[in-house]
Formats: C-alpha cells, structure tokens, sequence
C-alpha cells in the first residue's frame, strides 16, 4: 500500500461525514436524487483494448461497472431490454517519469488511462454521448522491479477508477 493510502482513508471518511451531515439537512448532490428511472439504466458492451498494456480493459471495465452500480445507473436483468447502451475503449496508456534522481533516473511516474465512450439509444442508434475521457494516478517505484510493478499497477487500477468516475459523473449530467 502506498504511504499516501491513510491520508486518502481519512480524506474519503471525511467527505462521507460531509455527505450525511448536507443529506441529513436536506441538501442534495446535483444528479443524485436517487436512481435514474428505467429509462435512464444503461446496458454496457464489452470495451475494448486499443493499447499495448494487456488486460488493461478487464481493469477499466470493471472500475466503469462499479462505478456504475454505485449510481444505480446499471441495468439490471429485470428490468427488460435497456434503453441506452455504453460502448468504449480504451484508446490510450501512458507511464511517464514526472520527477528524476540525480542520475537523471525516473523515480516519481504518472499513469494515464484514455478511453473513448460512446453513449448509444438502442431503439434508433441515436449517439447521445461520444467523449474522451482521462484518468490519471502517480506512483513512486520501489527498491526493486518487483514492488515497482507493483506500484505501476496499483497506480493503473487507481487511473481506471479515475476514469470511471468522470464517466459515471458525466453520463448524469446528461440525464
């Protein structure tokens, strides 16, 4: 785990606290008036992968369909056939050195996730929504090449959650 980890603990537990005390006094997050009707619920395709990182679009899937639930924007298999369908893919992944030792040795990276969504009406094929997306994460390599791996990938999974929320946040903005 990262050292920064207990800080974003306490950082998400704050924001938590905030959250029930604006709630409890009747204030409401713009877009979360509670789950979007039928109408709203989205079918999501598989994405694809236009990387070289393999596995990389299992990991952004799975971050774009947790944040979905989390919403209650997903369909679910009861509700009848969806209405809007969300397709995607992962379009780009970026790993850059953002600070050097004095050997000129990257120590401190950047990953960067880009995926390319397209929010689809399922009866006509009507394009409701295409926009690029980014998520970033930071990670700082570690004594060896293996808590470095490490350390990239958790950064990865952190760039995919990133995504997914501003995702999440954009398709209730058009709703």
């Amino acid at each position: 785990m990262s050292r920064f980890g207990g800080g974003l603990a306490r950082l998400v537990l704050a924001g938590v606290a905030a959250a029930v005390v604006a709630v409890s006094c009747g204030y409401q997050p713009v877009g979360m008036s509670g789950p979007p009707s039928a109408a709203h619920q989205v079918s999501v395709e598989a994405i694809t992968n236009e990387t070289m990182r393999p596995g990389i679009q299992g990991i952004v899937s799975a971050a774009i369909l947790r944040q979905l639930r989390l919403r209650g924007v997903l369909r679910s298999p009861d509700t009848g056939p969806p209405t809007l369908i969300l397709s995607g893919g992962v379009t780009g992944y970026q790993n850059d050195p953002i600070a050097f030792d004095p050997q000129d040795i990257g120590r401190r990276f950047r990953v960067r996730v880009t995926l390319l969504a397209t929010l689809t009406e399922r009866p006509d094929g009507k394009v409701r929504l295409r926009e690029v997306l980014l998520g970033e994460a930071f990670y700082t390599v570690g004594v060896g090449a293996v808590s470095t791996r490490n350390a990239e990938d958790e950064a990865l999974q952190f760039a995919a959650q990133d995504v997914a929320n501003k995702l999440a946040a954009r398709l209730l903005e058009e709703w």
